[in-house]
């Protein structure tokens, strides 16, 4: 088959911007992100993906065993798709939580000091430590 004089019409979607990152809604105060939930949503997609990931690596290699080579193929893009998509969560939502320390903290800690990366690195130090359950202490 020759495509050779045939056009393609290629319209893009009306309501995207050319920045994809004008797309993305963020609520308008960030401060109101419960950050444990944030993190244990993060940890459930991010899980689920690459669970998803390890199904279709098995598949694939079921199905080079079994002579299917184009499906074994088709799985594994599925399965570097799916890491990828993975990582981009996960960046994703730790940028978002990212902005939510800011929000939060940015202008209450402000210090010719410290930087804000040494700030928010003390936020979500104390944000891990606040979401950790106290050690239970031997009886003597």
């Amino acid at each position: 088959m020759s495509v050779e004089g045939k056009r393609f019409i290629r319209n893009p979607p009306s309501h995207q911007s050319p920045n994809p990152t004008e797309d993305q809604t963020v609520p308008s105060d960030l401060r109101s992100i419960d950050l444990a939930t944030l993190n244990i949503a993060r940890e459930v997609i991010v899980a689920s993906l690459r669970n998803h990931v390890c199904q279709w690596e098995q598949q694939s290699a079921d199905a080079v065993s079994d002579g299917r080579l184009s499906n074994a193929v088709m799985l594994q893009n599925w399965s570097f798709a799916g890491e990828l998509l993975a990582g981009v969560v996960s960046t994703e939502i730790s940028g978002l939580f990212s902005k939510s320390l800011n929000a939060r903290w940015g202008d209450l800690c402000a210090t010719p000091h410290r930087s804000v990366a040494d700030q928010i690195l003390d936020a979500v130090a104390l944000e891990v430590a606040s979401a950790q359950e106290a050690p239970e202490l031997a009886p003597f």
